[in-house]
This record gives C-alpha cells, sequence and structure tokens, in this order.
C-alpha cells in the first residue's frame, strides 16, 4: 500500500497540464466569514466579508463588530487590533485542555455563534527527512511521530508546515501560504504513536528547478517547522471540506451558526525544533 501511495505522487508530484479556461462566474453578495482560535498560545478572531474570484487582494478584519469569548467560568470581550485586522484577548487568555469556549460575534444586527471543547495535546517526538525510492525516481518525504494522547479515543489532527527558503524566487512564490497542510485522525495508529508522512518534492524537481515548480522544491539550507494541533471533529469536517473545495470550487462546512462562513476551534499545539533540508547524494 505505501508503494501504491509513492507511485501515486509521482504522477501527482512530476506530471501535468496547463489549459486556459474562461470562467462565467456568477456576482453575488458579499458574506460575512470569520475564522477564530483559541489555542494554547493564544486567542484571536479575524472577521472579513468574501470577495470576488478576480479579486486577488487580500482581506482586511472588519473592525466594529462585537466578539466575545466565554467558558462557563469565565467571559470576555476581544479588541479589535488596527495593525493586522484580527481581535485579541485584551489580558492574553490562552486556552486549557477540556475547557469548553463559546464564540459570539455580532455584526450589523447578525448574530453568529459557535462552540468548541479543546482536546489534549499530542506531543511531537520527532520530524525528519526520508528520500523514498519510486521507480527510477526518488520522493522525498518529510515523517512525524507524535505521541497519541487518548490511544482509545478517535482524535482529529490539524498541521502545518512553513519554510524558510535561501532562493529568493522561490520565496516570492511562496508568498504567506505555508508549504504543506492538511487534517487527518488516529484511525490505524498503533502502541499509542501518531505517524504521518507528507510527500514534499520528487528529485527531479530538485535537480531542474523552474517557475512552476518553486512552491514546492527545497534548496539546500531551506528550514521547515512543523505545528500540530488537535482539533475536534466539527473543525476536522471543516479543514477537509476545505481541502476537496480548492479543487473543486466548493465552500467548506462552516460550524459557526448564524449563516456566515468560516469555522471556530479551540486546539492544542505542539511544533517541533527547526529541520535544515540538506541535500544529499540519493545513489
Amino acid at each position: 500500500m505505501k508503494k501504491l501511495t509513492y507511485i501515486a505522487a509521482i504522477l501527482t508530484l512530476a506530471t501535468g497540464c496547463q489549459k486556459e479556461i474562461d470562467m462565467d462566474y456568477h456576482e453575488v453578495a458579499p458574506v460575512v466569514c470569520i475564522e477564530g482560535r483559541v489555542t494554547n498560545e493564544q486567542m484571536y478572531v479575524l472577521v472579513t466579508r468574501s470577495r470576488p474570484m478576480e479579486d486577488s487582494v487580500h482581506a482586511r478584519g472588519i473592525q466594529g463588530a462585537s466578539v466575545t469569548i466565554s467558558t462557563p467560568d469565565r467571559s470576555e470581550q476581544l479588541v479589535f487590533d488596527a495593525r493586522d485586522g484580527y481581535y485579541r484577548s485584551p489580558t492574553g487568555w490562552k486556552g486549557e485542555t477540556g475547557h469548553t469556549y463559546t464564540l459570539q460575534v455580532t455584526l450589523d444586527g447578525q448574530h453568529y455563534e459557535a462552540v468548541s471543547t479543546m482536546p489534549p495535546a499530542a506531543p511531537i517526538v520527532s520530524t525528519q527527512f526520508v528520500w523514498q525510492p519510486v521507480l527510477k525516481n526518488h520522493l522525498l518525504t518529510f515523517t512525524m511521530w507524535a505521541t497519541d494522547p487518548e490511544p482509545d479515543v478517535r482524535n482529529f489532527y490539524w498541521y502545518r508546515m512553513e519554510r524558510h527558503s535561501v532562493n529568493a524566487d522561490a520565496r516570492r512564490k511562496q508568498g504567506n501560504d505555508p508549504y504543506r497542510w492538511n487534517v487527518f485522525d488516529d484511525r490505524g495508529s498503533r502502541d499509542g504513536r501518531i505517524y504521518r508522512d507528507i510527500h514534499c518534492m520528487m528529485d527531479v524537481s530538485e535537480d531542474e528547478p523552474d517557475e512552476d515548480n518553486l512552491k514546492s522544491v527545497l534548496f539546500e539550507g531551506d528550514t521547515i517547522t512543523f505545528q500540530l494541533m488537535t482539533i475536534d471533529r466539527p473543525t476536522f469536517d471543516y479543514y477537509q471540506s476545505l481541502s476537496t473545495g480548492q479543487r473543486m470550487g466548493a465552500n467548506p462546512i462552516s460550524n459557526i451558526k448564524g449563516g456566515c462562513q468560516g469555522y471556530f476551534v479551540a486546539g492544542n499545539i505542539t511544533r517541533s525544533d527547526t529541520l535544515y533540508y540538506k541535500k544529499i547524494n540519493r545513489e
């Protein structure tokens, strides 16, 4: 099964075609979008409105909303930060494992609400780069091992890989996008360990980098940081549908009531040490 996965990766990473397609998008009224996070590191909420498909300008946070996060024992109104457009805790309030948080947002007379409970963290044990032979080529994978916080319970995870490249063109191509991200669950995990094998690039991309593969190719000296967040099932469904929607043109499944797009999550984050990519002889 693992070998079939690597062969499929070749078809995805090493082949492709380009064709210009004219799309006739129907204009619709802007929809409120809310992204809210309560983590063991911080809490913040971003409130924006959807934009036309052809609008490439990054959405700015909307000022003037009433944003509150609460537990049965505490409630706090978040304050708008004009520097980045986020609503943040004025006291530096952080989330705690097992606590249930309620988000309430009121904007232009419309009320939006969501609830999320923070699961326990999954400490990262190790990360490394591994070259896997696939037919006549090699596939670079990033492997991650972590401790399953509840081996007898189905848990859900979101990961994000950040890259800082020594190549200026690669940094420009990447922009603010993560190098890799996705969600998964711990079905199939054994002995209280979580394993993830993340495809990075084919060796032909490294040997012959060009404008088309700069977002994925790693150069010697590039650094990778990795964060793993335990999430609840509604947030997992949101991110999974977001990943599918990016390919199919569909909106993700929101876990916020009130008729908006977006998500609210209480998640526990763990981070790995910085990993440096070093080019090696793959023969």
